[in-house]
C-alpha cells in the first residue's frame, strides 16, 4: 500500500509530465522558422508578427499564409508570433491594441509600419508586404 506522501509525489509528477507535454504540443504546432521571441522587434531587422491564437481556425489559415510567403522570403524578416494563449503574447496585442487574425510590420527600430486584420490568404499577405516593404 502506498502512503499518503507517495501518492502525492505521483500525483505531482504525473502532473508536471501533462504540463511539460502540453507545452511541447503547443510549440509543435508552430511552422518550422517562427518564433515567439518578440524581443527581436526593433533589434535591427524587419519583423511582421502575427498575433495568433491556435482556437482560432482563421488565425491557423493566417499562420498558414504568411508561412508560405516565409517559404519563398525565409531572409527578409524575422518572423514572429504572438502567442495570444500566453501572458507575454497577451501583452504584445494589448500594447498594440490587436486581436488575433492580426499580422504587424514593423521596421528595424519597432516602429509599426502597417497592420493587416482578419482571414487573408497568401496572395494578400504578399501583396501588403510588397506594398509596405522595400523589394526583397
Amino acid at each position: 500500500m502506498l502512503s499518503r506522501r507517495m501518492k502525492k509525489l505521483i500525483t505531482v509528477t504525473l502532473v508536471l509530465v501533462l504540463i511539460v507535454l502540453a507545452a511541447w504540443g503547443l510549440i509543435r504546432m508552430l511552422p518550422q522558422g517562427f518564433s515567439t521571441d518578440l524581443s527581436l522587434v526593433g533589434a535591427g531587422e524587419r519583423a511582421v508578427v502575427l498575433v495568433h491564437d491556435h482556437n482560432f481556425v482563421e488565425s491557423v489559415e493566417l499562420m498558414e499564409a504568411l508561412d508560405g510567403v516565409r517559404q519563398r522570403h525565409p531572409e527578409a524578416m524575422h518572423y514572429l508570433v504572438a502567442d495570444l494563449n500566453t501572458p507575454r503574447g497577451t501583452r504584445f496585442a494589448d500594447l498594440y491594441d490587436v486581436d488575433a487574425v492580426t499580422l504587424i510590420l514593423f521596421d528595424q527600430h519597432g516602429n509599426r509600419v502597417a497592420t493587416l486584420r482578419g482571414r487573408q490568404g497568401r496572395d494578400e499577405v504578399e501583396a501588403w508586404l510588397q506594398d509596405n516593404l522595400p523589394p526583397y
